[in-house]
């Protein structure tokens, strides 16, 4: 993640709070995909006692996630793997949850990873994908964050998808179970959540 992302750090335990909340997954195996510098992996685990697997396609970046998960204490099991994707390292059926905050706008192929995605949930498992700021952002920071995020994200060479193109997108998959989920109702739909 780069710099400019810095002032969404606020965010990350509002959303593992409410990943927590909504799928009440405390134990089995979490992969965060697109984790970048690992803000919302590290929150999960903070709360969790999920194995956790931080994917990025960048060296770079997971090195950085390591550095800050080490830093936070965590005693959960963690795994960094670089990877696309495009491409998991994983057979079929083994993440109980699968997370993934602003890395889909960045996905040269976006059909071809949710396909993955899917693949990789266990039956009766989770993934939630987008980028939202979630529900428990308080109004003022949804606010104060949303123009910035927005415009940054444009400086980084992403295209955010409304909730319209999430949908055509989903169809295009050929995955059925699915909802296109908003942070605020009436808002359009910033995630994809899909269950197996």
């Amino acid at each position: 993640m780069a710099d400019s992302f810095l002032h969404l750090l606020p965010i990350y335990p509002l959303l593992a709070q409410q990943i927590l909340d909504d799928y009440q997954m405390e134990k089995g195996r979490c992969i965060d995909i697109g984790t970048g510098h690992g803000y919302l992996g590290i929150e999960l685990a903070k709360i969790t006692d999920l194995e956790m697997y931080f994917i990025d396609i960048k060296k770079e970046a997971l090195e950085q996630a390591e550095k800050n998960a080490v830093e936070a204490g965590l005693q959960n099991i963690l795994c960094f793997i670089q990877a696309d994707v495009t491409a998991l390292p994983f057979e079929n059926n083994f993440a109980d949850l699968i997370i993934s905050r602003g890395s889909l706008w960045f996905w040269e192929d976006k059909v071809q990873g949710l396909q993955e995605i899917y693949r990789v949930i266990k039956p009766g498992g989770t993934a939630l994908v987008g980028g939202g700021l979630g529900r428990y952002t308080p109004t003022t920071m949804r606010k104060r964050l949303k123009g910035r995020s927005v415009e940054n994200m444009r400086k980084s060479g992403g295209e955010k998808l409304s909730g319209d193109e999430l949908v055509d997108l989903m169809h295009k998959t050929g995955i059925e179970n699915y909802t296109v989920v908003s942070d605020v109702p009436g808002e359009a739909g910033t995630w994809i959540e899909m269950k197996k």
